[in-house]
């Protein structure tokens, strides 16, 4: 299945069967693995280097791909929540092993629009909701409870927190992330590399490398290559 196959819609257009390994263990690790398992993949391991011998979820962690036997069959996902080690680990994997083995990881209870596209390696959550014409990149997160409404766009590897709310036409660029509970109004632009606090409400554009919270969100301070996300 190609790529673009895979990124057509967020459910229907990714066979759902098969054996899939998680990059990470930590709490992220956990919340994929749920959501894997409900739709419909059976996890085999969690790869988290220096942490082999030990079990999460009563599944092997082990240091490396190479430990799994079955290595041609099994898909991936990346459960790492910080964006910029996401993609950085996702673009290693990517290059070893091509686009096809990296499914969008759909929870039953997410609703996503036929008329949206959804970006391979992407993980949506439960309850988690993707509108109508929206475009959702590369191995972005819609946590729990999340929603992106009609028109919207997410950049590849930026992710929304558990209960995060956007108006329609609102664009979320690459490697941001809106966290808990935030709400951001229609037709804002949200530019790359971009913290928005928690609970916070934008009702305005918030330019690249910014780290902005209140009601209304304000500007707090530029974000620095390797800040961390939260």
């Amino acid at each position: 299945m190609s790529a673009a196959a895979q990124s057509s819609n967020g459910s229907s257009a990714v066979d759902r069967t098969g054996f899939v390994a998680i990059f990470g263990a930590g709490g992220h690790a956990v919340s994929v693995a749920d959501v894997a398992k409900a739709a419909g993949f059976q996890v085999t391991h969690f790869i988290a280097a220096g942490r082999a011998g030990h079990q999460l979820l009563g599944l092997p962690i082990i240091d490396d791909v190479a430990d799994i036997d079955d290595l041609d069959a099994t898909r991936f996902a990346v459960a790492i929540g910080d964006n910029a080690v996401r993609e950085a680990v996702s673009r290693d994997l990517l290059c070893r092993f091509g686009a096809e083995r990296f499914p969008i990881l759909t929870h039953p209870s997410a609703s996503v629009s036929t008329f949206s596209t959804i970006g391979i390696g992407t993980v949506l959550m439960p309850h988690s909701n993707v509108g109508s014409n929206c475009k959702v990149g590369r191995f972005c997160i819609l946590n729990s409870g999340s929603s992106i409404d009609h028109d919207g766009r997410m950049a590849d590897y930026a992710s929304l927190a558990p209960g995060v709310v956007t108006g329609g036409a609102v664009t979320i660029g690459t490697r941001s992330a809106i966290s808990i509970g935030a709400a951001v109004m229609n037709r804002v632009c949200i530019g790359d590399d971009c913290v928005v606090g928690g609970m916070s409400f934008v009702n305005r554009d918030v330019q690249s490398h910014q780290v902005v919270y209140g009601a209304p969100a304000r500007f707090i301070r530029e974000r620095k290559t390797g800040d961390p996300y939260l």
